[in-house]
């Protein structure tokens, strides 16, 4: 693999940060309030352009819809913030429950769900109802493993499933082929479960974000092709400069490469949803 001679300047990547938390959250044992302005002064300090933003509350708390609506209110007008409902299938089998749901989100304006897997394992039967929804309007959905209790480290974004878990992912993909699934800020320090970039190989609609740190996503984006690559940076608990360096800096990767993964993959998932 031949190395790129020159990083491009930051700013034409026009970085678009897939995995932002709103709201009361936990970082490092202190409790932070991280409102709307406190994350435009994070997009400016790291020249990122925009952003997909979802509230804690709908998180971590039942019902969600409370928190996701609330969501909306806080971030009226700010029109680089976008937002993004947090869901879980209904309890009962229920499409007209699940067809509702997703018509009041795609009424808001919401284009995006992320999918709280690390509360409702990924068991197709489980999630079907209300995928199927999704999936007419090819909702972009960020698959969510991460804890969902300030008891069990702060309820933060991120997770790491296990072998078990992508395996029943599988199945979840292969139902609904023509869904995009991104696993967002699916990051362990021991590294992801074997089965991911296997599985990734097999189900076009399966992607990472850039969280993993190590090489992953690289291999993702060098290997199986950079459009199934999307940048984040999992604020406030991570720190967004240690990405936003690593997809500049990248030695490999080619400008349109770099420019896909930073932006235009999602913006084009977005101008897809129907």
């Amino acid at each position: 693999m031949k190395a790129t001679s020159k990083a491009p300047a930051i700013r034409g990547l026009r970085l678009f940060d897939s995995c932002v938390t709103l709201g009361r959250v936990v970082r490092r044992g202190t409790t932070l309030s991280v409102t709307p302005d406190n994350v435009l002064k994070l997009l400016d300090k790291y020249d990122i352009v925009e952003a997909l933003v979802h509230h804690n509350e709908a998180r971590l708390h039942l019902p969600r819809i409370v928190g996701n609506r609330s969501l909306l209110d806080e971030i009226k007008g700010m029109r680089r913030l976008h937002p993004v409902w947090v869901l879980e299938p209904p309890s009962s089998p229920d499409p007209v429950a699940a067809r509702d749901l997703v018509d009041e989100m795609l009424a808001s304006g919401v284009r995006v769900a992320r999918l709280m897997m690390g509360f409702a394992p990924p068991f197709h039967w489980l999630w079907e109802d209300l995928l199927e929804v999704l999936e007419e309007h090819r909702v972009p959905c960020f698959l969510d493993f991460g804890a969902t209790g300030y008891d069990s480290g702060g309820g933060t974004t991120r997770g790491n499933p296990d072998a078990v878990m992508v395996h029943h992912l599988r199945d979840v993909c292969m139902a609904h082929p023509d869904l995009p699934m991104i696993l967002s800020h699916v990051s362990g320090g021991l590294g992801l479960a074997y089965p991911v970039l296997p599985l990734m190989r097999r189900l076009g609609n399966l992607h990472l974000d850039v969280t993993s740190v190590v090489n992953y996503w690289r291999i993702a984006a060098a290997e199986i092709g950079p459009e199934r690559v999307f940048f984040a940076t999992g604020m406030p608990y991570y720190e967004a400069a240690t990405f936003v360096s690593n997809a500049q800096y990248d030695p490999y990767l080619s400008l349109d490469a770099k420019r896909a993964i930073c932006g235009d993959n999602l913006r084009h998932l977005l101008e897809a949803v129907a």
